[in-house]
């Protein structure tokens, strides 16, 4: 059995204040002129998640982290994944098909639902979403809600929201980038540079914005030795395509999007002999995506009050076929199906009584997925023809007074397979200075949420012996059910310094718990394992689950820098009181940025720091290699003339990854897969 270090969360709290405080003294950021990077903390940014309808932040009676456009412009590379380590309280994973994941609130992504403009995103397999598949190309924000959203989301939302909000542009314009990078220390000899290019251009005739997006991404393969006969990742090909346009007839809203999507890796995993030949044998996945919808509506937005007004409606569509053939020694052809019609309506009403407004949201969905697998080797069917269905309904109230809201909420879904299952929520938002300058503020929330199991965990069969592992399904399993509860305070205010000057602060504390019953996670099959020299693993319920925690924020803004660092803190058990796997007890982010408008300059220096991450004890028979890391990241860009910007980044410059030899000796090594990245990038815009 793994014995754990117990830490005193009064303890930490008490370190991470003064750390927090100092960091609010010693730095600073830009004017409130300078907008390009960082948006200003009192500046009105609009958002829809939390309540599915547009709300300033600040009046958003479920608490909403924001990743504006300009900063994942500076972030990211071409896709989503590293945005998020901005993000206070997600934990970003890279995983053994060379994706990325994320946690939330010890949810992992399963529970975690990702949208794009509030349109639900399929998985490869049917459930967590890769980030690293999503391109980051024309965001104009990155919405998150950390805790149960199943009310409003339906399943998969039991974690929290990711929801993707693209930019409408609102003039002609055209703007093409290219980008190349290199894996310093570690790079392959015969494929050493990573190469970028996008195109993002709209056209506008008779007030209908045509839109086309196209990114085409290689990034190679890097090992951590010269031998090469395994890859700590693979050689990686992807393109985005998205086409699509919007218009209205008066307001009647219409807009139709076509995506294409495809990805190619392929990943050395040892060596084979055939006679007196050393062959290298290698997984390998392709990819197709291919998707429609289409969208009507009618929006009477009232753009003083910043919110929906009277009546609105909206109803869209979707069909999407996903294929995917993978594997090593034997492939195998999985196809993936999704159908859904979705539909809402809002109505607002002023003065419902002497102090209050309302607003009401209702709406309902109709889905259909699919799943069939072939193993190509012997051209049976593994999974033959399997669907499931469901219907649901939800309805949201919205009490508006002056200085506090209550939001109530009730869900209920019909499923083809698991019956009946329902959701209630409710939600509060107090606004504590009304006759002060400053802001604080304090959400309450406390929601019910649930998750029927995907096709994916009762059927899907993940053989990747060639990779050191297989997946098994579990046709017996329940769906998870969960009960959580929210705190948030927000604070934010003007001060000064006399060896500072003027700046603002701003901070948040979350608090949460979780009970959650039938929590479906993966079990190794130890027995199994042994016999097969591989890691056998078998999906199955939880039957109880604790998740406990806390997250701290605080963020200080000046002329033209600025810092932000976040701690957070938890705990997550089974009914006998050990600790959930892969989820760490701390994680701590913090950055320094620099924005100026006028010299056309962004940069932005962050940490992530990650310590005692718990693991399988009896997959890791040896123990610890290593349970604490940090990495460091550098991102720049330099608009040199008004249509043209360059880019400069390291990623993970102390270059700190997995030890491949310890985890070869079942020794745990929470380090990422990882490797020091160098990359320099140009776009110009006509």
């Amino acid at each position: 059995m793994t014995h754990f270090i117990n830490h005193s969360p009064l303890t930490i709290t008490t370190i991470l204040l003064n750390i927090t405080l100092f960091s609010s003294l010693a730095y600073a950021d830009h004017s409130t002129d300078n907008t390009d990077f960082k948006t200003q903390p009192h500046t009105e940014t609009i958002v829809v998640t939390g309540t599915r309808t547009p709300k300033l932040l600040s009046n958003s009676p479920i608490a909403v982290n924001v990743i504006e456009g300009a900063v994942i412009d500076v972030l990211s590379q071409g896709t989503v994944a590293q945005a998020l380590n901005f993000v206070p309280g997600v934990v970003v994973n890279r995983n053994q098909k060379d994706g990325y994941t994320v946690q939330m609130q010890g949810f992992d992504g399963d529970n975690v639902l990702v949208l794009l403009n509030g349109q639900p995103l399929i998985a490869p397999t049917g459930a967590a979403v890769d980030l690293d598949q999503i391109s980051a190309q024309d965001i104009q924000q990155i919405e998150v809600i950390r805790g149960a959203a199943s009310v409003m989301y339906g399943s998969s939302a039991m974690g929290g929201v990711i929801n993707i909000i693209t930019r409408q542009a609102d003039k002609n314009r055209l703007k093409i980038g290219v980008e190349i990078g290199h894996y310093t220390n570690n790079a392959i000899d015969d494929e050493p540079l990573s190469h970028l290019f996008n195109i993002n251009a709209d056209y506008i005739v008779n007030n209908w914005n045509n839109h086309l997006n196209l990114l085409i991404k290689h990034s190679p393969s890097f090992d951590y030795d010269d031998v090469h006969t395994s890859t700590p990742t693979g050689e990686l090909d992807k393109l985005f395509l998205n086409l699509g346009t919007k218009g209205a007839f008066n307001e009647l809203a219409l807009n139709t999007q076509i995506q294409y999507f495809k990805e190619e890796k392929q990943k050395a995993v040892g060596q084979f002999s055939a006679g007196t030949k050393k062959i290298t044998n290698y997984y390998m996945s392709n990819v197709e995506r291919y998707q429609l919808d289409l969208g009507l509506g009618k929006d009477v937005f009232n753009k003083q009050k910043h919110e929906i007004a009277n009546t609105s409606w909206k109803l869209n569509a979707r069909l999407m076929q996903h294929d995917e053939i993978s594997g090593s020694s034997t492939l195998r052809q999985a196809n993936i199906g999704l159908y859904e019609v979705n539909a809402q309506h809002v109505w607002s009403v002023e003065k419902v009584t002497s102090e209050a407004d309302l607003e009401v949201v209702a709406g309902g969905l109709v889905h259909f997925d699919t799943l069939d697998q072939v193993n190509l080797k012997s051209d049976e069917a593994e999974i033959d023809d399997k669907s499931r269905c469901s219907v649901e309904a939800f309805t949201q109230l919205n009490w508006i007074y002056t200085d506090h809201q209550y939001l109530f909420g009730i869900r209920a879904q019909d499923d083809s397979d698991f019956g009946g299952h329902g959701a209630l929520s409710f939600s509060s938002l107090y606004d504590l200075f009304t006759d002060s300058e400053d802001s604080l503020k304090w959400r309450l929330g406390i929601g019910q949420g649930y998750r029927v199991p995907t096709l994916k965990e009762r059927f899907y069969q993940f053989d990747h012996s060639a990779l050191g592992y297989k997946v098994y399904g579990n046709k017996n399993l329940e769906p998870e059910e969960s009960l959580s509860f929210n705190s948030t305070f927000t604070y934010q205010s003007n001060m000064r310094s006399n060896w500072l000057g003027e700046f603002e602060l701003s901070s948040e504390f979350n608090l949460h718990y979780t009970k959650a019953k039938n929590l479906i996670d993966l079990f190794t099959d130890l027995q199994q394992s042994l016999a097969e020299d591989l890691d056998i693993s078998v999906y199955g319920n939880i039957e109880e689950a604790t998740m406990q925690g806390f997250n701290l924020s605080a963020e200080a803004q000046f002329d033209y820098w600025f810092t932000q660092i976040n701690y957070s803190y938890l705990d997550a058990r089974d009914g006998d009181h050990k600790r959930l796997e892969s989820r760490p007890y701390h994680q701590i982010k913090t950055n320094l940025g620099y924005s100026n408008l006028n010299a056309g300059i962004d940069a932005v220096i962050y940490f992530v720091y990650q310590l005692n991450e718990s693991f399988d004890a009896q997959q890791f028979s040896n123990g610890e290699e290593n349970n604490s890391w940090l990495t460091v990241d550098f991102k720049s860009t330099w608009q040199l003339s008004e249509p043209l910007a360059l880019r400069f980044s390291i990623e993970n410059i102390l270059d700190e990854h997995q030890d491949q030899l310890a985890q070869q000796a079942r020794k745990f090594d929470a380090r990422p897969i990882s490797s020091r990245f160098i990359s320099i990038g140009a776009s110009y815009q006509f």
